[in-house]
């Protein structure tokens, strides 16, 4: 594990120094007043009617500016609260915040409504003004919104109710996954966070121990975990009825910006090609010497397993490594860096996984990670790096048009990804090859099977939630079925993850059903950019940069489709598994002369 000096926590000073900073003071006072004059000129009917050019114009840089401070005081808070969570202090901003935006939910309502009776003249005033043809993407987007939104009344009710139920269950889940502790030797204990970092230890012996406290620790705590999981999809499946969505799979296919096609080809291609995978992970299996994986062997390392990178060796190789694609990049991943924007080690209190959070109105982000020397963290280090310059390119964009689905917000983070994997494989020793290899491989397999398998558990809960709670036996048994639709006959049956549904923040987050299923899209996406890249090393670089920027004001399918990508053809997905395939095939070889 590297030592807490080699690796950095994040300063969040440069954002706001604090809750009684002059700065944090008067941005939050701005908001309030800002969310007012929005409810204030709503109410003036006569407005719209009486100019709407004047009308929409005001309303656009108004929405625009308590976009950008809403993101930004927010995004503050909640990186306060991920390495703190039991600070009260940070609750009761987080709180606070959330109360004054209701103002700002029910302007955004009341805008919807209005917007809506303009429909017809709206690409006409598009014309007329360069404001509003520049926001034409956000404004039929709102459109689209206010056809599935309830009354003002009960809007303004869903949000309040969602800040003491959805929300609250949600982050009850966080403060259980960050401080819950379980006996390892002795009098000493670790968190749960502790003992899911140890399934990548060399020692069997050790991540058996792990996994088996783990599942200890959740068995202790299900019964509120399983609480808060049927509150939030309780919540979710309510008012997804209410605002007259087919399924909450519909309204995640909405949010994604894509179509239902599209996911269709997506899944379908995703559950042909999981052979693939299998043969991976048997392979694996031989690797390490036995008969079938354990869940815990997952993210066993493999190959030369007394490197470990320091902080700092993980810092020179990214940045070098960005630099070789383009200079901005390298010169934007040294800032992060050398600025304090990275949280790098688990500690206490801190909530577990990785994220990257932009403050727009700053023109900073933050990283959280939990390094842990592993190769695997160096990819996520370049990974959230990757959501950190996507937002940085996003800069020269107005807050309103920075604002992209997950579908596109992983296309960044996994094409950094795909710099540090193949640069890294370019250069390796044949001894190196195979470890560098598996990482990929094993970070692979976790976006294409293991999300498959979420994907499937948060589908047959949603159908079962609409009918009555369930229990934690019934959802241990559900994510175990999963578990064995996807990885299949590669894992043992008897020693796979029930407690998945317990231990991923995701599903406890109400405005984001079905988040997973994006990061297969970014990942398979990703791998087709780097391809276009490799035929054109030189060009592409400002091209992609372009592709970026363009994700705030257009549809996953057209994003995709100005690189020439038909993402409703079961083609495009096969095309990037097959990439994936390929090196399954070599690593196999590879396997098998190092088992000879």
């Amino acid at each position: 594990m590297p030592s807490g000096s080699d690796a950095p926590r994040w300063q969040l000073e440069s954002i706001y120094p604090g809750y009684e900073s002059e700065s944090y003071l008067a941005d939050r006072a701005e908001f309030v007043r800002l969310c007012a004059s929005l409810l204030k000129k709503l109410e003036d009917k006569s407005a719209r009617k009486k100019d709407p050019e004047k009308w929409l114009k005001y309303m656009i840089k108004r929405l625009d500016a308590v976009s950008g401070l809403y993101r930004n005081l927010s995004g503050f808070l909640s990186c306060s609260y991920a390495v703190n969570t039991t600070d009260r202090d940070t609750l009761n901003q987080i709180n606070s915040l959330d109360e004054d935006a209701l103002v700002l939910r029910e302007a955004l309502v009341r805008f919807r409504g209005e917007i809506r009776a303009l429909r017809k003249q709206l690409h006409h005033l598009a014309k007329k003004s360069k404001t509003i043809g520049k926001f034409l993407f956000f404004l039929t987007e709102e459109i689209d919104h206010a056809a599935r939104q309830m009354s003002v009344a009960e809007e303004n009710l869903a949000a309040d109710l969602n800040r003491a139920g959805g929300e609250a269950w949600g982050r009850l889940q966080d403060t259980i996954l960050s401080n819950l502790r379980w006996s390892w030797k002795g009098k000493e204990t670790k968190s749960v966070v502790e003992l899911r970092s140890l399934a990548t230890n060399a020692d069997r012996a050790v991540r058996k121990k792990a996994y088996q406290k783990e599942l200890e620790a959740w068995k202790s705590m299900e019964i509120p975990i399983a609480a808060a999981l049927n509150g939030v999809k309780g919540f979710t499946v309510i008012l997804d009825k209410r605002r007259n969505y087919e399924s909450p799979l519909a309204h995640a296919t909405d949010d994604a910006r894509i179509t239902g096609k599209t996911l269709d080809a997506q899944i379908t291609t995703m559950e042909a090609n999981l052979p693939v995978f299998r043969k991976y992970l048997k392979a694996k299996a031989k690797l390490l010497r036995v008969p079938r994986l354990a869940f815990y062997d997952l993210f066993a390392p493999v190959g030369d397993t007394n490197k470990e990178w320091s902080f700092r060796e993980a810092r020179s190789f990214i940045v070098e490594q960005f630099s070789s694609f383009s200079w901005e990049l390298g010169d934007f991943a040294e800032r992060a860096f050398k600025d304090g924007w990275i949280d790098a080690l688990p500690r206490a209190g801190k909530t577990g996984g990785a994220f990257c959070s932009s403050m727009p109105v700053a023109g900073e982000s933050r990283i959280l990670a939990n390094f842990d020397g592993s190769f695997d963290s160096l990819f996520t280090l370049a990974h959230e790096l990757g959501h950190a310059y996507h937002a940085f390119v996003l800069k020269e964009r107005d807050y309103l048009l920075q604002r992209y689905p997950m579908t596109l917000a992983e296309t960044a983070s996994i094409f950094c990804e795909t710099i540090v994997f193949n640069q890294a494989i370019e250069t390796a020793s044949d001894d190196d090859r195979i470890t560098i290899l598996e990482t990929f491989l094993q970070g692979a397999t976790q976006v294409i099977v293991d999300i498959l398998s979420r994907f499937k558990f948060e589908s047959a809960v949603f159908e079962k939630r609409a009918q009555f709670e369930l229990g934690p036996e019934e959802l241990c048994n559900i994510m175990r079925q999963a578990q064995l639709d996807t990885y299949g006959e590669a894992l043992s049956k008897d020693a796979l993850h029930p407690y998945m549904w317990a231990a991923k923040p995701h599903y406890y987050r109400t405005g984001l059903s079905f988040y997973n299923f994006p990061y297969a899209f970014g990942l398979l996406f990703g791998l087709a950019l780097y391809s276009k890249y490799t035929k054109d090393v030189h060009e592409f670089p400002s091209r992609y940069r372009t592709l970026l920027q363009m994700t705030g004001q257009a549809t996953a399918n057209e994003v995709t489709g100005s690189a020439g990508f038909d993402i409703e053809d079961g083609a495009f997905w096969q095309s990037g598994l097959d990439v994936i395939a390929g090196y399954v095939d070599e690593f196999a070889v590879l396997v098998e002369k190092a088992s000879a």
